[in-house]
């Protein structure tokens, strides 16, 4: 009795669970997981708090701090947010989260990463609501934290915003709203000098802000991609609906890629072997390249210039103080290109430089017959002299 008093009093020392308010607070131990719903002291100093249960509900926020938090094998039904901070992590591996916001503002942090802590998602389902289902669900990544999602779905009317040099990577993911028709979306938003990569997965919207990056290969973004101050966006093998709202010398490069429409307001737009459905729309002090694309309409207002290489547009249109610059990439010469609207006079002059090397060409052949059959006739001539 006397060393049981003593082994449970080590362990509330090392792990400790407390109601603060509605509220769960975990201090544990780094590599400790939560599996089963005991507590038993292993070997070392590292403790598991376990749990079995298949369908779990929780009413309370989950706070970690420090260690890991593991939920495994298991549907967890959580109504309150997960808190992580002081380089804990909180890992969902082949498991169902169920989380439901609550809160009086519009917009609800379901999850809270700070100070380097995680959020890693492997093989899981996880659906964020709000108590209300018309409000927006965070996942909140911030000082430094990362999160990691792969092989999993996300559900919701959610936001991933990363910020304060944190970084968000998305792998083999889905993450998908209710109705991105009307609005509900899923997407993941990223400023602060933060980075986000995107690979192999399909989600609603991608937006880039204050000096963030944002990277998407081989994935599809339903809605739309947008971004500002000073933001890097670089799309490569990808489908997005629309790029749109980009302005404060952020840069968009596209690559090997298809878009409806780019509607860019930044500092440098650059798309190379891509299509565009609709148009290409480019403002303010942009400048836009646009290399072996397939493009319905180009337009430049503003002080902005666009130059089409390899890229025929079957509409071009200038407003304010735009340039649209048409050109080729030529073997010897490299980048020729000219203002578009010296192509109807370019397409004169081709034509009649055309018709100048026919009718001389004509006329040098027809010297060179006339001279070749005087040259025959005196041949002739001269044989049958006696």
């Amino acid at each position: 009795m006397k060393c049981m008093s003593i082994l449970l009093l080590g362990l509330s020392m090392t792990v400790v669970i407390l109601f603060v308010g509605e509220s769960f607070f975990l201090d544990v131990p780094k590599n400790s997981k939560l599996i089963e719903n005991n507590f038993s002291r292993n070997a070392g100093a590292n403790v598991n708090v376990k749990l079995d249960y298949q369908n779990l509900t929780v009413t309370g926020d989950i706070i970690v701090e420090k260690g890991t938090y593991l939920i495994e094998n298991i549907e967890l039904h959580l109504v309150g947010k997960i808190i992580a901070r002081n380089d804990a992590t909180v890992m969902v591996k082949n498991a169902k989260l169920f989380l439901t916001t609550r809160g009086m503002t519009y917009y609800r942090e379901g999850i809270v990463l700070t100070n380097s802590s995680k959020f890693i998602a492997e093989d899981a389902t996880i659906d964020l609501k709000s108590a209300n289902i018309l409000e927006q669900s965070y996942i909140t990544v911030g000082d430094e934290a990362l999160v990691n999602i792969t092989d999993s779905e996300l559900f919701g009317i959610a936001f991933i915003i990363g910020e304060q040099n944190s970084k968000t990577y998305v792998n083999h993911s889905i993450l998908k709203g209710p109705s991105p028709i009307n609005w509900e979306f899923f997407g993941v938003v990223t400023h602060g000098n933060s980075t986000t990569r995107i690979q192999n997965s399909e989600l609603d919207t991608v937006t880039a802000g204050d000096h963030s990056s944002v990277y998407v290969l081989n994935s599809i973004v339903h809605a739309w991609g947008s971004g500002s101050g000073n933001a890097l966006i670089e799309v490569e093998n990808s489908d997005v609906g629309t790029f749109q709202w980009f302005f404060d010398d952020c840069t968009l490069r596209i690559l090997n890629s298809t878009a409806d429409t780019i509607d860019f307001a930044g500092s440098a737009l650059n798309v190379q072997d891509s299509r565009v459905k609709w148009g290409v729309q480019v403002d303010g002090n942009s400048t836009a390249w646009l290399k072996n694309i397939s493009v319905n309409r180009v337009q430049a207002s503003g002080r902005s210039q666009v130059w089409l290489i390899d890229s025929p547009a079957k509409e071009i249109n200038t407003f304010d103080e735009g340039r649209v610059f048409v050109g080729w990439q030529l073997p010897i010469f490299g980048t020729i290109a000219v203002p578009h609207t010296w192509m109807p006079i370019l397409y004169v002059a081709l034509f009649l430089s055309i018709m100048t090397i026919i009718v001389a060409s004509a006329v040098f052949i027809n010297k060179r017959w006339k001279r070749w059959q005087l040259k025959k006739v005196r041949q002739i001539a001269e044989a049958e002299r006696p």
